[in-house]
């Protein structure tokens, strides 16, 4: 064997071991980001049923609201269809995955903006509510 025939085998032999580590790494490098995106999928779901269940509550209050007032009245029409809305609104959290859902919220707000934010303000009122109630009774 010649010199120049053992530099090739040796070249040869880097260039494998050289590939075989690069495959290795993107074995691990592609199991890691799939082990991430799993992660980070469980937690958006855990966060989207917390929302869901958030939002049920709300609906609840609404509901309970709706129903203290006089039968037929345009605030008790209104609670209620906004406690329908947001009973909706919690299945369709739960039934979505979160990209679709924000595409949802966002299409709905600018076709519909005085819904939006008059449910947005109904909201963040019954929220209030619940916490200030939740503050009561501690």
């Amino acid at each position: 064997m010649t010199k120049s025939d053992t530099k090739a085998e040796r070249l040869d032999e880097v260039v494998n071991e050289t590939a075989n580590a690069a495959e290795t790494t993107a074995k691990s490098l592609k199991d890691g980001v799939s082990s991430i995106a799993s992660s980070a999928q469980a937690q958006a779901d855990a966060t989207a049923d917390q929302i869901a269940s958030s939002v049920d509550r709300a609906s609840s209050t609404l509901r309970n609201a709706a129903s203290s007032l006089r039968d037929g009245s345009f605030q008790e029409r209104s609670f209620g269809q906004l406690a329908a809305g947001l009973a909706d609104a919690a299945d369709a959290i739960r039934d979505k995955d979160l990209g679709q859902l924000g595409r949802d919220v966002s299409g709905f707000a600018k076709r519909n903006p005085v819904v939006f934010v008059g449910g947005a303000a109904l909201l963040g009122y019954a929220v209030a509510r619940m916490m200030a109630d939740n503050g009561d009774r501690s």
